[in-house]
Formats: structure tokens, sequence, C-alpha cells
């Protein structure tokens, strides 16, 4: 049975060496005959335990770091792979102190899919916003939008909703054309 091991691939952790703790982790398990999936995910913003190390077990994720390739004999030496005691163990990442206190909404999946696999995507309900948009019209559209609150992350907040229902309602002279507008263009 294969052991699921998360380890960081975003700009953070790569700087602090996460490629090559993929890579020894790999190959110590390679030279062990082990059977572990490695995952590839981003990080879950902890970024002075990068690379942090997450070995998927029954009860939840185990976190290791911050991980650099010379630990990764020592860390399967202690059995990390089932949770085993190690200096760099910080226990379940889901309890660390910092992160349990967080409410995470557009960062939910963060640290806990691969970022670039469609599957993974998919299987974490990935498009559903999409798909429920696709059957709406884009009257109700921008009226949920308006309805949400949402704002612009600039320093003004302008309300989303407001943005979208001008653009829409903008006729130009002779009637109606294709419309365009660009978004983040500052």
């Amino acid at each position: 049975m294969s052991v699921t091991i998360f380890v960081p691939r975003d700009a953070a952790a790569l700087s602090l060496g996460a490629e090559d703790v993929a890579r020894a982790i790999a190959e110590e398990a390679a030279a062990r005959g082990i059977d572990v999936t490695i995952v590839r995910n981003g990080t879950r913003g902890m970024v002075w335990l990068e690379p942090l190390v997450e070995v998927s077990l029954s009860h939840g994720r185990i976190g290791y770091g911050p991980v650099a390739a010379t630990d990764v004999r020592g860390l399967f030496d202690a059995d990390f792979l089932k949770g085993g005691k190690h200096p760099l163990n910080v226990g379940a990442v889901e309890e660390i102190p910092y992160f349990k206190k967080q409410e995470r909404l557009t960062f939910a999946r963060v640290g806990l899919t691969d970022p670039i696999s469609l599957e993974d995507y998919l299987a974490n309900d990935g498009y559903r916003g999409l798909m429920r948009a696709l059957s709406m019209s884009s009257a109700d559209i921008i009226k949920e939008v308006t309805e949400s609150g949402l704002r612009g992350r600039g320093g003004a907040a302008f309300p989303t909703g407001i943005k979208w229902k001008t653009v829409a309602d903008a006729l130009p002279d002779g009637g109606n054309v294709q419309k365009y507008f660009t978004c983040n263009a500052d």
C-alpha cells in the first residue's frame, strides 16, 4: 500500500530546497523498497516551516519541517511514514496554532491538492461555481455578484457587481456590439 507524501512546489518552497527534498524522498523510498506517492502541492502559508513535508495518515496529515534533502534519510530511519518522532515533526498540520486559527475561503484547497492536476481539482469540487454560472443568465450572475458584496482589491474596494452592471448596461452608439474589459490592467 502506497503512502502519500506532500511536498510543496510553489516558489517559496522551491527557493528553500523543496525540489531536492522531493527527489531525496523518492530516491530513499526506492532504495528501501517502499511504495510512496509524492504529491506536489502548494504551501500552507507557514513559510518558516518550508519545505513542509506532510505524510497522510488515517488520522490526518503529520508535518515535518523545515526539511532539507540531508534530513530525508533520518526521517525514514525515524519511521516518519507512520508519524514517527523526529526533531522536525511538527505534529498534525491542522493543529499548528497559526494554521488552526485560520478560516480559509479562497485558499481552502491550497496545500491540500496538486495545483496542476485537473483530476485533483475536479475531485475537490473544481468548476462547481463555473458550472453554476453557465446555467445562469448574465443579469442573474451580475445580481448575485452584487448581492454578495464582492469588492475590488484596489484601494477604493469598489463593488464588483456595480462595475459589471455598468459594463453590461453600456451601449455604444449604433447598437449592440462585442464588449471587452480588461482585469488588473494597472
